[in-house]
């Protein structure tokens, strides 16, 4: 069935239509163009007032609304995941799980490969892959990650992973200083795998090293990371200054300052800034004490510790307030669709091979549609409306 949008207006990648229409047909994006739109179709929606915009795309998310990725590795776990994201305006994602034992991690991309083949529109928000954020990591720069599992690159280990996952680890998270670890990005990278570094202390040169073995992303930039200095720069500017780096933001507020997420986005600008969330089970949910990887972590006003050492453990930040959050530093809704959508897709390179972060003939129908506030109305998947706001 054809489904026309109308009357909305339209942000892409290529530019923002004040009163323009979208058409559906087969789950796939037929034409954009500007009203009127001159063909009389049956399945007419008339949205004047509100935004369209490509759906949102989260790289890096751990758990939603009590659900934790490597606590809970279930095919049907895994999909009710997608339909508390899809609230959020998120058409895809990325579930990543936290340093853990080898067959923990197994499980996890098993679960992940059985809900890929289990999945419809219907199920909400697509699953891309897995996200193996460490075991391979600097146990000084865990983090919220649990140390007694921090372990030696191993090239066998993670080809038991992507085996096991049906070639879907679409990302690792690997710290390059640690021993073994040059030889492991080079290995993972050669299989088309993103490498991205994080939880490291590796210093400026170290991190340019690592680009130039096959680094292409960076794990939520500044946090995990060596600490910069102006004689002691850090990884973190070898990865900001590369064209070859996608950057992983998390725009909560929390976790850097509104400053540093504008430095960023200005060093990389929108086209290399992927928005994530690094969300935990904890977000939708009120505070408490809840579980990142057998963790506990307390979170108070939204905020996530760790109960015994106070460190930051994920968020509980949304995709959706990531995007408003950017739109109140004063980037265009261009820009900030760009850094929620096509660059998360471009970073792990899905976006050709799903034709999905925008909204444009030949695309994927995933659209999430905003009131004036940026608040999500509608989220809609394949051309079905996955998510309508009562």
């Amino acid at each position: 069935m054809k489904l026309v949008l109308r009357h909305l207006m339209i942000v892409s990648s290529g530019e923002l239509i004040d009163d323009g229409y979208i058409v559906i047909e087969g789950g796939v994006i037929r034409d954009v163009g500007r009203e009127p739109f001159g063909v009389s179709a049956s399945n007419e929606v008339n949205l004047s007032g509100y935004i369209a915009v490509p759906g949102f795309i989260d790289t890096h998310t751990h758990g939603v609304r009590g659900l934790d990725v490597t606590s809970n590795p279930e095919p049907h776990r895994i999909l009710e995941m997608g339909k508390h994201y899809v609230r959020h305006g998120v058409t895809s994602y990325v579930p990543t799980t936290v340093t853990a034992p080898h067959e923990v991690i197994i499980d996890v991309c098993r679960a992940v490969r059985e809900a890929r083949v289990q999945w419809t529109s219907s199920n909400g928000s697509r699953i891309l892959g897995v996200h193996l954020e460490g075991p391979y990591i600097n146990p000084k720069a865990a983090g919220a990650q649990n140390t007694a599992h921090v372990r030696k690159p191993s090239i066998k280990e993670l080809q038991e992973y992507v085996d096991v996952s049906g070639k879907t680890v679409v990302q690792l998270t690997v710290a390059p200083e640690v021993d073994g670890a040059l030889d492991l990005i080079s290995y993972a990278s050669s299989m088309g795998i993103v490498v991205s570094a994080g939880h490291t202390y590796s210093s400026y040169e170290e991190g340019v090293k690592a680009i130039e073995m096959g680094v292409s992303k960076a794990t939520h930039i500044f946090n995990g990371m060596t600490r910069f200095h102006h004689r002691e720069p850090g990884i973190a500017l070898a990865l900001l200054q590369s064209p070859k780096v996608f950057i992983e933001l998390i725009a909560d507020f929390i976790h850097l300052h509104p400053a540093v997420v504008k430095m960023a986005i200005d060093l990389g600008g929108p086209n290399r800034v992927a928005l994530i969330t690094d969300s935990i089970a904890a977000t939708d949910m009120p505070n408490g004490i809840y579980e990142l990887g057998g963790l506990r972590v307390i979170v108070e006003k939204g905020v996530c510790k760790l109960l015994d050492s106070g460190s930051l453990a994920g968020s509980t930040l949304t995709m959706d307030k990531a995007f408003r959050n950017i739109v109140k530093l004063g980037y265009s809704l261009v820009n900030a669709a760009a850094m929620a959508s096509s660059t998360p897709a471009r970073s792990i390179n899905v976006d050709e091979k799903l034709k999905i972060g925008d909204i444009r003939a030949g695309y994927t129908a995933d659209i999430a549609v905003l009131s004036n506030e940026l608040k999500v109305v509608k989220t809609i998947i394949e051309g079905s409306i996955a998510y309508e706001e009562e």
